[in-house]
């Protein structure tokens, strides 16, 4: 039986997906738009680099709005603002639901080429600006400074391996983008 409480808490976890999702996908857009206007002489990128980047960016994170993934995002979402915002270190996903938020990350991971997780993995050097830009605005949403931490901790020992013998040139490239960054503290 659908009570009204019910439906008002699925309400406000449909909008705070929306609402979490828009800001973030804008967070990407705007990093990526401080570094094709402010920092693209520092990255020697031509006019058409910053063209096709800006024009990458604005399909960010599009692929959380299809019918595979849009319900269980706004479950994942659920999930996090649970445990980070409201501080509640057992909630737990609803029955059946793990297995299909993680079958949505998957395709989430296939469909966004900025995910070094995909299926056919194949980076450029737009996406690794795109990457930075995306981890630069998750540290934004958690007022972490800049993504250098994550970068660091997370997601280099998680993803150096995908990269094989150009990990340095990688690395160095990335972590000149997150200088840009650090420039505006």
């Amino acid at each position: 039986m659908t009570t009204d409480k019910t439906i008002a808490q699925a309400d406000e976890k449909e909008v705070r997906f929306f609402r979490r999702t828009l800001q973030h996908i804008h967070r990407v857009q705007n990093n990526m738009l401080t570094i094709v206007t402010r920092y693209y002489s520092d990255l020697k990128l031509s006019l058409e680099d910053r063209r096709r980047l800006m024009y990458q960016v604005m399909a960010h994170d599009r692929s959380k709005f299809s019918k595979v993934q849009f319900g269980p995002y706004i479950e994942l979402t659920e999930y996090f603002h649970q445990r980070k915002n409201l501080g509640n270190k057992n909630y737990e996903y609803p029955e059946g639901v793990r297995e299909w938020v993680d079958k949505a990350v998957e395709d989430h991971y296939n469909q966004e080429n900025h995910h070094p997780e995909r299926e056919h993995f194949k980076f450029t050097y737009y996406e690794l600006l795109e990457v930075i830009c995306d981890l630069q605005a998750m540290a934004q949403e958690f007022n972490e400074g800049t993504c250098r931490k994550f970068f660091e901790e997370v997601w280099c020992p998680k993803h150096k391996h995908r990269f094989g013998d150009k990990w340095e040139h990688v690395r160095a490239i990335m972590d000149k983008v997150i200088r840009c960054f650090e420039k505006d503290l």
